[in-house]
């Protein structure tokens, strides 16, 4: 019996990664902050669907740069 006592203990321990190694998946309506590598102004978030098992999952990513003045914007927004 002490024995699985400690082995719940140990699993209550665990912690979670930073939330710099988590994905963006399970966050719906989360705000989260993109820049553009380029020129390093805020570029919306984009949801992209994956399936995984038979479901699709939500995998937020970096969407395009609205930077008209940017080399990475795409050419519908480029002067």
């Amino acid at each position: 019996m002490a024995r699985h006592a400690q082995h719940t203990t140990s699993q209550q321990t665990k912690t979670r990664p930073p939330a710099e190694e988590r994905t963006g998946t399970g966050r719906a309506g989360a705000a989260l902050d993109y820049t553009c590598p380029s020129c390093g102004h805020h570029v919306p978030a984009e949801v992209h669907r994956h399936k995984t098992l038979g479901i699709y999952v939500p995998v937020w990513r970096r969407g395009t740069c609205h930077n008209p003045d940017c080399s990475a914007a795409g050419p519908e927004r480029q002067r």
